[in-house]
């Protein structure tokens, strides 16, 4: 007899998203006709915790699954069906849920409540039938929390504009965004030495109005015509209003949060920024440029690249490729000619207070020129990069080509990238995260990351770095710069 297999619930956070499809698993019957259970599993935590260590951080949810291993050599996914446990003493510091179908509860979902100085060890146990397995957890006290933004034209993280607010402490940017654009808002936290997004830890929602207390601020049913705000902390504006919101970031396990102010305004004027500076783009490579909305006098701006439109006067020199590479305003250079002209627009909006559209000051052009080099060599910056191991922390790296001119251009977009050991490191070659490195495996290791150009020669140019997983202990910590120097001749890109 064959062994039904029931479907394993998704082990991504947040709660309510493992929950959904427990109804289903607790009614199937994995073990099918006949075939006994013969081995019980856990396996490391999932969502925020580092799945190699077993750490678990205060204010954190993060969760244990289980696997039933059977006398046919099948397994299922058991998360559900055993029962979890924690020694009574060691529930001041750690709790485990069990699974109950009345309140929709899921099972594994660990809590940490508290840690003594430094870390606290929990054995954490899941028993099925006569069949037990334990798994040691170390409790570590809450992380700083970092308000960040996504940038959707690298899949990075940067900062955010700061801020503070004189009435509330949590607050720790103020900034503004145009109508019918966004910014992808992204908790960091250093876990295991690693900044690490925890986007999904914790439930994002703006304020509500205290009358007395929160200058400025509106309702829930107020916020939605002004601006949203996503379950990821991915905030998009409505229509402008004077009033300001404030988006929070809140851990229910500690009841602790951090939040951001956000006023949407209308875009007032634009800039255009390439990526390379003034410096000419020498074919065949590609430059990204970055759109700047501006708003009052103030001098604040926001990106808005990936909600803008740029357009090139002559499509037989320099093309954009967008839709076709995934990153936002990508110019491929096509041929030697120009200088070509760029034009950018960016939405414009009606208001409910203003009912006409709101101009947009300045349309900027901006020209370019693209040349004919050769190129001469390559190389991969930086050398050596480390992170910890199993953490979810990208590592960028990049490709630079020297060419017979002695102009230096970020040639990584075009490379193709590959791992020595892909049990230790994962390395992308897509153009929007291309040279981004990470760990792929659950113990400690070191691989070596290539850089292949073919160039349409007959010997392709290649180059090296080193990629280390770490334990989470390790001194000194890890190193995965998010950024680079810019190049001779060049402007750092906004």
């Amino acid at each position: 007899m064959t062994m039904t297999r029931c479907s394993s619930p998704s082990r991504a956070f947040p709660l309510a998203a493992v929950t959904a499809g427990l109804v289903l698993l607790a009614g199937c019957n994995p073990i099918g006709g006949g075939t006994g259970p013969t081995r019980l599993v856990i396996n490391g935590p999932t969502g925020t915790a580092d799945a190699a260590s077993g750490d678990t951080y205060v204010c954190l949810r993060s969760g244990l699954t289980a696997t039933l291993f059977f006398e046919n050599g099948t397994s299922a996914d058991f998360t559900q069906r055993v029962n979890w446990s924690v020694l009574p003493a060691d529930e001041s510091f750690l709790k485990i849920s069990n699974f109950d179908r009345t309140s929709g509860q899921a099972g594994g979902v660990l809590t940490p409540v508290s840690a003594t100085a430094g870390e606290q060890r929990v054995r954490v146990t899941a028993s099925f039938s006569d069949l037990t397995d334990s798994i040691d957890m170390r409790v570590m006290p809450k992380p700083d929390f970092m308000l960040m933004q996504r940038n959707i034209g690298t899949n990075l993280n940067e900062p955010l504009p700061a801020g503070t607010s004189p009435t509330d402490p949590t607050v720790t940017s103020i900034f503004k965004i145009g109508p019918l654009t966004a910014v992808d808002l992204t908790l960091v936290a250093s876990l295991g030495g690693t900044p690490t997004r925890i986007d999904t830890a914790a439930t994002w929602g703006f304020d509500t109005a205290v009358p007395g207390t929160q200058v400025g601020s509106v309702s829930n049913a107020a916020n939605q015509t002004i601006a949203t705000i996503g379950t990821d902390g991915l905030v998009t504006g409505s229509t402008a209003d004077a009033r300001t919101l404030t988006a929070r970031a809140t851990f229910e396990p500690c009841n602790q949060s951090i939040a951001a102010q956000v006023t949407v305004a209308p875009i007032r004027s634009i800039r255009l920024v390439p990526e390379f500076g003034a410096q000419p783009l020498i074919v065949p490579n590609t430059e990204r440029y970055t759109v700047l909305a501006g708003f009052d006098e103030d001098g604040v701006e926001q990106n808005v690249s990936p909600f803008s439109t740029i357009t090139s006067s002559n499509g037989t020199v320099g093309n954009f490729v967008s839709a076709l590479i995934g990153v936002p305003n990508l110019l491929s250079s096509i041929a030697a000619g120009g200088p070509i002209t760029l034009t950018v627009t960016v939405p414009t909006i009606v208001t409910p207070t203003a009912p006409e559209t709101i101009p947009v000051r300045h349309a900027p052009t901006i020209q370019q020129t693209v040349v004919a080099d050769t190129l001469v060599s390559i190389a991969l910056e930086p050398a050596t990069v480390s992170a910890v191991v199993a953490s979810a922390t990208a590592c960028p790296l990049r490709l630079v080509g020297t060419y017979s001119s002695g102009a230096q251009q970020d040639i990584t977009r075009r490379a193709t990238f590959s791992t020595s050991d892909n049990t230790v490191a994962i390395v992308s070659s897509l153009p929007l995260t291309a040279g981004q490195v990470g760990s792929s495996g659950l113990t400690p290791g070191t691989a070596t990351i290539t850089a292949t150009l073919a160039n349409g020669t007959a010997t392709p140019f290649t180059a090296t770095s080193t990629f280390t997983s770490v334990a989470p202990t390790t001194d000194p910590a890890p190193s995965c710069p998010q950024s680079f120097d810019p190049l001779p001749g060049q402007v750092p890109a906004p």
